[in-house]
């Protein structure tokens, strides 16, 4: 894929509310957190780490994240 067709893609497509992601680069590689907003003009998630004893919230780009499980 080119570089400029690589570029207009929104890393956020795909990513809803609600939804389960993976955290795949970074200090919580590994961990899931649930989706609470996408910002698509930063191409940035908001999101909550998922079954953590203290609730975390973290704003990542949305090439960080992978989906896991989508809300229906």
């Amino acid at each position: 894929m080119s570089r400029r067709r690589q570029a207009n893609k929104r890393h956020v497509s795909g990513i809803e509310v609600g939804c389960i992601v993976e955290i795949v680069t970074g200090a919580f590689k590994g961990e899931k957190a649930r989706v609470l907003s996408v910002a698509e003009s930063k191409e940035e998630v908001s999101m909550e780490l998922y079954e953590q004893p203290i609730p975390m919230t973290l704003n990542m780009r949305g090439d960080h994240v992978r989906v896991v499980e989508r809300v229906e």
